[in-house]
């Protein structure tokens, strides 16, 4: 072999090598670009959710944490908290789950509940088929017979339930029934106030507004076509999301701060509000979250 084809077979020799060395450094930045891609599609999915995820959750995360301890995989129907947040609870076919801030926790098998609420004293209320249960020394205990509510919701003296014809009723903690109301018809929304004074349905489009332990009527109207109703901080005001009105030629506020004791009323600049109850004790609001109760921005 002649120098120049030394030369040649040097040159395609190193010519090879550079190839190689290129092909190799292509392939790592493949590879380090595929890592790269997959660190940040993790990132951007999963810590979302870890932030938004109910054990994540700012003021209830360390409840919904205990909660799902307990329930253990179960299916969850409905949940509650307490007025001030210090407890809450979950329930399935058969188990009640409940949790305190205090660390305390119990997993009551509760056959056939419907729905669960917390009264005043933050005790926890239990419907299950024609009865009422109330917590009492650790366990639930028969306080009445009741038509199965559609809603159970506390009050300072006790709680409220609403059935699905429309009849309201307000039981004391010893099963006494306060009072009671009949809805115009079905299909009614209720919640309370602040304080558990005030007690509203949503039907038809309009409020009816009671006092929430002796069910005694405080205000019936219909200021707008109401869609939903937000409890603020004042125990007689509220936010009402209003819908289309009824003629096309007189459009209608998106929302209205509603006095319910005077009627008076205001618009206020519209923007999306997410549906949210607030707890009656304390100013933050709470909603629905993966079957258990989370934070919900003010409206």
């Amino acid at each position: 072999m002649s120098g120049r084809e030394v030369q040649l077979a040097a040159g395609r020799k190193s010519a090879r090598q550079t190839r190689s060395a290129s092909a190799r450094a292509w392939t790592l930045t493949l590879v380090i670009a595929a890592c790269l891609g997959m660190l940040l599609y993790v990132a951007t999915t999963s810590l979302p959710y870890l932030i938004a995820s109910p054990a994540g959750d700012a003021h209830l995360g360390a409840l919904n944490d205990c909660l799902a301890r307990q329930l253990s995989g179960a299916t969850r129907l409905g949940w509650a908290v307490a007025p001030d947040a210090s407890r809450a609870a979950v329930f399935g076919p058969r188990v009640v789950a409940v949790c305190g801030e205090d660390g305390s926790h119990a997993r009551l098998e509760v056959p056939g509940a419907t729905a669960l609420t917390f009264d005043g004293e933050r005790r926890l209320w239990v419907a299950t088929g024609g009865r009422l249960l109330r917590e009492r020394d650790g366990a639930l205990q028969p306080v009445g017979d009741i038509a199965p509510p559609e809603w159970l919701i506390g009050h300072a003296g006790g709680v409220l339930a609403l059935d699905a014809n429309g009849q309201l009723v307000s039981v004391a903690p010893d099963g006494k029934v306060l009072g009671q109301a009949q809805v115009p018809g079905s299909g009614g929304r209720l919640s309370v106030g602040p304080g558990g004074v005030l007690a509203a349905v949503e039907w038809g489009g309009g409020v009816i507004v009671y006092d929430a332990r002796t069910l005694e009527l405080v205000r019936a109207e219909a200021p707008c076509a109401v869609e939903f109703l937000w409890w603020l901080d004042d125990a007689d005001q509220v936010l009402l999301a209003c819908g289309d009105p009824a003629s096309p030629d007189a459009p209608g506020p998106a929302s209205l701060r509603f006095n319910v004791r005077t009627g008076a009323h205001e618009a206020v600049p519209a923007r999306t509000r997410a549906p949210a109850r607030r707890l009656s004790d304390r100013a933050l609001y709470v909603q629905g979250c993966d079957g258990f109760p989370c934070t919900a921005s003010p409206p």
